[in-house]
């Protein structure tokens, strides 16, 4: 069985993908969402750590569910765009019609990730969500840790650390890379992000299996009928 699990990166997308029977591990950077679908054209599932499924004028249920699980780490769960407002590629402009339709404007760190967001959104239909899921990082690693939040931030050689044990606990046929591999291994992306893609296919790795949660239990659908939730 294959499952890859999918973190965004400078430059692109991370992705780590996983034969159970084989135990091979592959780490690989795309340009583009659309090269790992049609790379791994037989993956079980595809795990990523993007919204998919967005809403108008109102916070998506999983994103807040997660919050309150994470605690400290809940900074970790950027609010995802509004339907409306995710095509528009100027930040200003971004902005300012946010605060016409939600009386808020947006960070630009929020809004560093729309591109990605929409990106994704354009190919994921709600039948694709049989094989493409979304997962959050922070929340596969609360259930990693008996639900408990991370006590450190993930770009903190603490943080890594953390993960780091967490993972190699859990995955003993994968091999988990320290901090100095993993930033040799796959830039440009950072340690952490390696780390947030290997968690990503335990995740896709439980959806086959049929062991995974996901928030909120009963989630809602989207204009196009996707699922808005976050797997775990």
């Amino acid at each position: 069985m294959l499952i890859v699990g999918v973190d965004g990166c400078p430059g692109g997308w991370l992705a780590v993908a996983y034969n159970t029977d084989s135990r091979h591990t592959a780490l690989r950077i795309f340009a583009d969402f659309s090269a790992v679908i049609a790379t791994y054209p037989d993956a079980s599932c595809i795990a990523v750590d993007i919204p998919i499924g967005l809403l108008e004028g109102a916070p998506r249920g999983c994103d807040v569910a997660a919050r309150a699980l994470l605690g400290p780490r809940r900074s970790s769960v950027f609010p995802a765009p509004d339907l409306r407002l995710v095509d528009v590629e100027d930040y200003d402009e971004a902005s300012a019609r946010s605060r016409m339709l939600l009386g808020k404007g947006i960070s630009r760190q929020a809004f560093g990730i729309y591109r990605k967001v929409a990106e994704v959104n354009r190919i994921i239909s709600a039948e694709s969500q049989d094989r493409v899921i979304e997962i959050h990082p922070e929340v596969s690693f609360w259930r990693l840790s008996d639900r408990s939040p991370m006590q450190f931030y993930k770009g903190t050689p603490e943080g890594f650390e953390e993960r780091q044990r967490l993972l190699s606990e859990t995955i003993e046929e994968m091999p988990i890379l320290d901090r100095q591999s993993a930033r040799r291994l796959a830039p440009p992306a950072g340690a952490d992000d390696v780390l947030d893609a290997i968690v990503a296919a335990w995740t896709a790795e439980r959806f086959v299996q049929g062991r995974s949660e996901r928030l909120p239990a009963m989630p809602e659908t989207d204009a196009r009928g996707r699922r808005v939730e976050i797997n775990y």
